[in-house]
């Protein structure tokens, strides 16, 4: 367990870098971004967008479901890209459901188009995964933290202590956890948790962010 939790951390890292160097480039595309959360995901990602200066003409997000499990935002992914096809899909998971795994192979499974007798190879959905829960990558806006979680309700007090109100129905988390400032320093804490769960193999607290938000930069229009 603590090799395959060592590998998933360099995966990430390998992904975040590869994602940097496309923002520097700064491409064009569009995105689709499924979160199994009903509410704090889309809303912190509507917040982020915007911040970015996307629309929703280039990034769709779709918000979670009730009671979804990590394998029904997956295939929901899969039913919107048929649908609507965009450049990119990505789902947004908690690693405490207990379907991770079955939906991460779903995601290996090239999207098709509607209509497409063929899959598109190079069109996979791509996940981000927060451990145990999104609230770790809230936290990392305020301070850096390896404190081992296993469940939201670890997470949460943590929270609380820089967002004593914190709810999960909040529209304008994005600003809460301090904007674009914020932003900043959860991207410099990342790397750092990363590297001391690759030493320890230590599953939580991680998180995946970093990657969909160099991502999205690609999409961020030339200022």
């Amino acid at each position: 367990m603590q090799e395959k939790n060592a590998k998933r951390g360099r995966l990430a890292k390998e992904r975040a870098k590869a994602e940097r160097k496309k923002a520097g480039r700064r491409e064009t595309g569009s995105a689709l971004l499924v979160c199994e959360g009903e509410c704090t995901e889309p809303y912190y990602l509507k917040g982020l967008l915007h911040h970015f200066g996307i629309n929703s003409a280039s990034v769709e997000v779709l918000p979670g479901q009730s009671n979804s499990n990590a394998v029904a935002v997956v295939n929901r992914a899969r039913e919107r890209f048929e649908q609507v096809p965009r450049d990119r899909v990505f789902v947004l998971i908690d690693a405490e459901q207990a379907d991770l795994d079955q939906a991460l192979k779903i995601c290996k499974t090239p999207l098709q188009r509607g209509n497409q007798k063929k899959a598109i190879p190079e069109i996979r959905i791509e996940p981000i995964i927060s451990a145990p829960c999104f609230e770790v990558w809230l936290l990392l806006h305020f301070r850096y933290c390896d404190q081992p979680f296993r469940v939201f309700t670890d997470v949460l007090p943590e929270l609380r202590v820089h967002l004593p109100e914190y709810s999960k129905a909040d529209r304008d988390i994005f600003s809460r956890v301090g904007g674009g400032e914020g932003l900043q320093r959860a991207l410099l804490h990342i790397p750092r948790l990363r590297t001391a769960s690759e030493n320890t193999g230590a599953r939580s607290p991680a998180s995946d962010m970093d990657v969909l938000v160099e991502a999205l930069r690609t999409i961020a229009p030339q200022e």
